[in-house]
């Protein structure tokens, strides 16, 4: 049902386009125009990482492929809709750094017939999971690279409020847009604030106070992480096994693992409890490693994924946080041993690294800064996606009519 006052239309007949100029990568330049490529493109924006220009000389006669800061552009190519960073048919928004850049192949400029529709509201509609999901049923190709096409594209039907309404609920999804904007910002100050604390302190550039308020003094000694952990091998159950754990790569935390592989009555499986230390030999060096939460209690694994309890002589969280630096695993690369694609890090080798380690009280004060600072960051990511959450139900809303807005008098 059209709501009062709108229109049925589809895409084609409210914008006009123009489709990106196939540039040869060989003529590729450290300045002059910048080219805009679908690598250059983020989620909603262009990013200025390793971009590429055009001779100036070159570019006579390309004007019309010319963009101008809020033009909209469209990615013929990428992933399935899914993955909504390399997305097909993903549009974003071309910022004012990437004002006067050149637009290339496999992208193409959407632009708003301006007595129908406004640059605005219509770059909210590409963005609407509705517009996401008819772009799932155009794709073509395999699963790494789909494409799609303008006639298809051009056919996705909506309907349309009058220009006044769309400018309104294009003004209102543009005050959430400044908030998600802001909060993003905020957490990648926080994320950035938290790596830089944890270089400083880690490390001993920085010292903390004391519970007396005296700045901790003295050298950190050099400690064999066996001081630390002790490895764990309390039998468990054979064969096929129902309640299993896995650990995610980069620092992402142990999980259930919900794969119920039949093993055979000889493959070992060992018993793992809340708050031990459980790493992939395999996946290691890629951060394959956690603390075991209390639910996972009493989930198994094999000795390729072995568990270690803590002894009394380190802070948990601390520690946790040593082994999370990029700088323990790049170090340590040399500790895998097999072929390029099955280098696994033994547990001997692990307990034989010897780390810089202050006293069980400065280990405390400085997870507590840390902690403090993790804290900080899943709160503004907590916001971060009530945000989105709540942005996306308002415009299934307002972009269907199903709630209407008061027009200013």
């Amino acid at each position: 049902m059209v709501p009062n006052g709108w229109t049925e239309t589809h895409l084609g007949e409210v914008i006009t386009h123009k489709k990106g100029f196939a540039f040869n990568s060989g003529s590729y330049r450290d300045k002059g125009i910048r080219i805009v490529r679908i690598s250059d493109t983020t989620r909603n924006s262009v990013h200025s990482e390793n971009p590429v220009y055009l001779a100036e000389e070159d570019a006579n006669g390309l004007e019309n492929y010319k963009l101008t800061k809020d033009d909209i552009i469209l990615s013929t190519v990428g992933s399935r809709p899914h993955l909504l960073d390399s997305m097909v048919g993903k549009a974003v928004k071309v910022p004012l750094e990437a004002d006067g850049s050149l637009l290339n192949q496999n992208l193409v400029k959407v632009i708003p017939k301006v007595s129908k529709i406004t640059n605005e509201y219509l770059y909210e509609m590409l963005k609407n999971k509705r517009f996401i999901f008819f772009i799932s049923t155009l794709v073509r190709g395999n699963a790494n690279q789909v494409s799609i096409t303008l006639s298809d594209l051009f056919q996705y039907r909506f309907v349309l409020p009058p220009l006044p309404e769309q400018k309104k609920i294009a003004q209102i999804l543009s005050t959430w847009d400044k908030a998600i904007t802001t909060t993003e910002q905020l957490l990648a100050n926080s994320q950035q604030q938290k790596k830089a604390l944890m270089q400083q302190l880690l490390t001993g550039k920085q010292r903390l106070l004391d519970q007396n308020g005296e700045r901790f003094e003295g050298d950190w000694e050099a400690t064999a992480i066996a001081v630390f952990i002790k490895e764990s091998r309390v039998p468990g159950s054979t064969g096929d096994i129902a309640k299993k754990i896995t650990v995610k790569l980069y620092g992402n935390g142990v999980v259930a693992k919900d794969e119920k592989r039949s093993g055979s009555e000889s493959t070992k499986y060992y018993r793992r409890s809340a708050g031990q230390f459980i790493y992939s030999k395999l996946d290691f060096l890629n951060g394959a490693f956690g603390i075991i939460p209390k639910e996972l209690d009493g989930y198994e694994s094999t000795l390729d994924l072995p568990a270690f309890d803590f002894l009394g002589t380190v802070d948990v969280d601390w520690f946790t946080y040593y082994v999370s630096r990029e700088e323990f695993y790049s170090s340590n690369l040399g500790l895998a041993n097999g072929g390029r694609k099955a280098r696994r890090v033994n547990p001997n080798d692990l307990l034989k690294i010897k780390i810089p380690a202050p006293s069980l009280e400065e280990q405390q004060k400085i997870a507590a800064v840390l902690s403090a600072a993790d804290q900080e960051i899943t709160t503004l990511q907590q916001q971060l996606d009530h945000l989105k959450q709540e942005k996306k139900a308002l415009m299934q809303q307002l972009l269907t009519g199903k709630r209407r807005v008061a027009l200013d008098a």
